[in-house]
C-alpha cells in the first residue's frame, strides 16, 4: 500500500483534520478513524494523543517521515505533525493503524 497515495485519496474523498489540538480534540471524542502522527511530532503531544488513543480504541500510523514530508504528502505548503482521519472516503487507510493497548503507554 502507497501511504502517499492513500493519504491523497483520503483527503480527496473523505474528512481530515489537521493540527496537533484538533487532532486530540478528534482523537478524544473518538470521532477520528485514524489518527496520523509525524517522526517529528513533539513528544508531549504524541503522548496526550497515545493516552486517547488507547482510551477511545482509535487505530495510531506513525508516518515514516517528518512533518514537513506529511504536509507535501498531503499537498499542503506547511507541516502537519499530527492528523486524523474522521471520514476515510474512498481510501483504504485505516488498514494501516493499529490499536493499542495500555501496556504500550510509556
Amino acid at each position: 500500500m502507497d501511504v502517499n497515495e492513500e493519504l491523497r485519496e483520503t483527503e480527496n474523498s473523505g474528512k481530515i483534520v489537521l493540527g496537533s489540538n484538533e487532532t486530540l480534540d478528534a482523537t478524544r471524542s473518538g470521532e477520528s478513524k485514524l489518527t496520523i502522527l509525524s517522526t517529528t511530532c513533539p513528544a508531549q503531544v504524541e503522548k496526550d494523543i497515545r493516552k486517547c488513543s488507547v482510551k477511545e480504541k482509535v487505530p495510531l500510523y506513525y508516518y515514516p517521515g517528518g512533518a514537513e514530508e506529511l504536509g507535501l504528502a498531503l499537498g499542503k505548503p506547511f507541516l502537519v505533525s499530527a492528523m486524523a482521519i474522521v471520514d476515510t472516503g474512498d481510501s483504504n487507510i485505516q488498514e494501516l493503524g493499529d490499536v493499542l493497548n495500555e501496556d504500550q503507554l510509556e
